[in-house]
């Protein structure tokens, strides 16, 4: 091999330094692999690597251009001397490929050709093995490839807030105001057993460790440790408890100055990834400590005045006014950077609380016996996936033993809904709603409908249980709800033909085609166009698991991301790939939200994202999500073919 010149290798160090996972690791992981890279030229469809190669002997990075990777088969192998069809995945540059094979030590599954004219640059399988040894930023990306990313995407989304939020007087509080004033300190000579139960008996997460000074000098910190340093640094390296924590402590900490501002530690977090920051004098002594949990989450008050608002709320203004709260500490939690999955699930089960009281309210001045009716959250309601901006999707239920005229229920339903849309969840277009006649039955009419469906299959049929197999009770009696879901899982599990024709129907909504509208060129920032995060992001995923989950008895509960744990937990589906598919998903459900708090708009342009606003970072994540989710909708086809 010849060794390239310095000045190749220091435009290999300046581009790589761009691209996760190497922009993560430290010169000395990175400088070792920059001699190592050999520049390789390939024409338009030529191919890189493909099945029939064995295992791979080289890991291939992106340098310019497109590499497209089309499922295996005659029909996608020039070799074979057929054609080509559309590429299940692309790569732009800075993306490495076939890091799975390479790892597992077996042949790609994928034929790797270029799309027109592609540089890229050939790590040889000992040395991709050798930097897989010596780097666990490298090792973790090859492994968990999504999660990654969706990690520096969250954090970028919170050093962004941080930023936005700068100049809020809140934020420029100094941290002596906000910080707390008996951090639990060590010596770095303090055995770990001693420093963990100082710890538990505390109830805190963290120790600072402070040198031991000179007489009448000044302990200046020195380190420290955390509850996340436990299994890496102690149980799995085998240090035992009589250890100095000097040993396994972090070392040296980023300090702030206590006259510096919330807004300071908000940063300094968000930039390097950590999650306590102790607190200083001027003269270097110890004051407190802050953490990521002080600055970064919501305090618990603003969720109880919510919860107490909505409880003692005795008209519809009131729960009005709760609504407008709830959208407002949704949109706050988005900026920075929250959870997707922990804000949906907040923003459905606050939703629940609402609709409950006003439940409640009404049925007691229409009389309606809620212990003989039960009101149902449908789609994503149901599946405790709502996000900001959202409709109604409802129904009624109603116990053979309930004696009221159904005229007098459906006055309930209709009153409930439009209470509902004065608190600022518009009325289905679709009038699937408790007031309406057709959505307001009896439990034997509720399983006669589902029976309907599962038999015609039709496309109006298929719509349907795309939206009513996702339901869950809200008010009421649970159980006639936890009898219907019984009657019409058994229903669904038992017709072959119902769940393929489910799995067609949830294939019509596929990814994006071809990564278009700029996500194909992220490098040349010429990204035009829009994309619906909601019909070609999470709708594959929720379709695919509605059916696959149908299929195998764990429809209930309902959600996304627990049915598809749910199906690995049967070993339906393999850990590692619902893994990477609840991370797309969650991300996609991130992106929405974020389309919405950016245009406060109801309907479908809240859902829609224009490409230009992302970063390239945020393309180059959701051309991964995009690609987990035509790899789910693959699975659909292999079960139902």
């Amino acid at each position: 091999m010849t060794q390239p010149s310095p000045a190749l290798i220091d435009t290999a160090r300046r581009f790589l330094a761009e691209h996760p996972p190497f922009s993560q690791m430290p010169s000395a992981e990175l400088d070792p692999l920059l001699p190592r890279l050999e520049l390789a030229y390939f024409a338009d469809g030529e191919i890189i690597v493909a099945p029939a190669d064995g295992v791979p002997t080289a890991c291939w990075i992106v340098r310019q251009g497109v590499v497209a990777g089309h499922a295996s088969g005659a029909a996608n192998d020039a070799r074979a001397g057929g054609g080509v069809r559309e590429p299940a995945m692309q790569l732009t540059p800075g993306e490495i490929f076939p890091a799975g094979a390479l790892l597992a030590q077996r042949a790609v599954s994928n034929t790797y050709r270029a799309q027109g004219d592609v540089f890229c640059w050939r790590l040889a399988r000992s040395d991709f093995d050798d930097l897989v040894r010596r780097s666990p930023v490298f090792l973790d990306f090859c492994r968990r490839r999504m999660a990654v990313l969706l990690d520096l995407s969250r954090q970028a989304l919170q050093a962004s807030y941080a930023v936005q939020v700068a100049q809020s007087r809140a934020l420029e509080q100094p941290l002596v105001e906000v910080m707390r004033r008996d951090p639990y300190t060590c010596t770095v000579r303090t055995s770990l057993r001693e420093a963990f139960e100082g710890m538990e008996a505390r109830g805190v997460g963290s120790v600072i460790v402070v040198d031991e000074p000179a007489p009448g000098a000044v302990p200046t910190v020195a380190g420290i440790f955390t509850r996340q340093d436990v299994l890496a640094r102690v149980v799995l390296s085998g240090v035992t408890l009589g250890a100095p924590v000097g040993s396994v402590m972090s070392a040296p900490v980023s300090c702030l100055d206590s006259r510096q501002s919330v807004a300071d530690a908000m940063l300094l977090m968000a930039e390097r990834a950590i999650r306590h920051i102790p607190v200083t004098g001027a003269d270097g002594r110890l004051e407190g400590i802050v953490s990521e949990r002080d600055l970064f989450v919501l305090q618990r008050r603003g969720l109880r005045q919510i919860g107490d608002a909505i409880r003692g709320a005795a008209s519809v203004p009131a729960l009005r006014q709760a609504a407008a709260d709830i959208r407002e500490w949704s949109f706050a939690l988005v900026a920075q950077g929250v959870s997707p999955g922990f804000i949906t699930r907040l923003i459905s089960r606050l939703n629940d609380q609402l609709t409950a009281r006003l439940v409640g309210m009404l049925a007691a001045t229409h009389p309606v016996n809620l212990d003989q009716v039960c009101w149902l959250a449908l789609g994503s309601e149901g599946r405790e996936e709502q996000t900001i901006a959202t409709d109604q999707d409802n129904g009624l239920v109603i116990a053979p033993e309930c004696s009221l005229a159904r005229a007098d229920l459906l006055a309930f339903g209709d009153a409930v809904n439009h209470a509902l849309a004065d608190c600022g969840f518009p009325l289905c277009e679709g009038g699937i709603m408790a007031g309406n006649p057709l959505w307001c039955l009896s439990l034997d009419e509720w399983a006669e409908r589902f029976d309907d469906w599962i038999a015609r299959g039709d496309p109006q049929s298929l719509l349907h249980a795309a939206i009513f197999f996702d339901f869950r009770a809200v008010a009421g009696a649970q159980a006639l709800a936890d009898q219907l879901a019984q009657r019409v899982g058994m229903r669904a599990r038992a017709n072959p033909r119902f769940l393929k024709q489910m799995s067609d129907n949830a294939l019509h909504n596929r990814p994006p085609s071809g990564f278009i509208g700029g996500l194909l060129e992220p490098w040349k920032r010429s990204a035009q166009g829009d994309v619906d995060l909601k019909m070609h992001g999470t709708v594959p995923f929720v379709d695919a698991a509605r059916v696959l989950s149908l299929a195998h008895g764990v429809a209930h509960p309902p959600g996304t991301v627990a049915r598809l744990e749910a199906l690995a937990l049967a070993q339906v589906l393999r850990s590692d790939e619902v893994a990477a598919w609840i991370d797309a998903f969650q991300f996609l459900q991130g992106l929405r939200l974020r389309a919405q708090q950016r245009s406060r708009a109801p309907g479908r342009a809240a859902n829609v994202m224009a490409l230009a606003s992302l970063s390239e970072l945020d393309r180059r994540v959701l051309k991964e999500a995009f690609r987990q989710a035509r790899k789910l909708q693959q699975r659909l086809e292999m079960d139902y073919p």
